[in-house]
């Protein structure tokens, strides 16, 4: 193997490491103490691994050589000292500039939809609003008959039956 080739891998596996902190960190920022993010985290450690050998195997067929770990590291420790402030603004400006035009224009559509579906709702409650206008009357003076017939209910009954009287 060349010194080019060499050269390669280390920084092929120098940005796996960068790459693995971003990663890890937008997942820690989104998920935050979660019970999701207890899930979520070792499975993104484990894709990154997967990922980080994916890369390894297109740059050096899958040759594991000890300063591969070394340049991981190297990469977490790069990301956290002088990465992490400029991923951090670029996440940033993307979900301003991009993803909430987007979800703007998902909730414009959403409202729209279920405006449209409510308007048959709209005129069947008005429809039977008018239907049952003739049963409003009735209704409300059986309605206070119950309610005064329950009146008389509760003033018979003892307010606590728990309580132990005196003798």
């Amino acid at each position: 193997m060349i010194v080019s080739q060499q050269l390669l891998g280390l920084l092929a596996m120098l940005a796996t490491g960068v790459l693995a902190a971003a990663a890890i960190d937008a997942v820690r920022t989104a998920a935050g103490g979660t019970r999701a993010g207890a899930v979520l985290e070792p499975a993104a450690w484990l894709l990154l691994g997967i990922a980080a050998y994916g890369v390894l195997f297109t740059v050096r067929d899958g040759e594991w050589r000890i300063y591969d770990l070394l340049a991981q590291i190297s990469g977490l420790l790069l990301y956290e000292s002088v990465f992490r402030r400029p991923f951090r603004f670029a996440g940033r400006l993307v979900r301003l500039l991009i993803l909430r035009p987007v979800f703007l224009v998902i909730r414009g559509i959403v409202a729209a939809a279920v405006f449209i579906l409510m308007i048959p709702l709209r005129i069947l409650a008005f429809l039977l609003g008018i239907l049952s206008r003739p049963f409003r009357r009735p209704y409300r003076a059986v309605r206070r008959r119950l309610d005064a017939g329950m009146r008389k209910i509760r003033k018979r009954l003892p307010r606590n039956p728990l309580k132990k009287r005196s003798a």
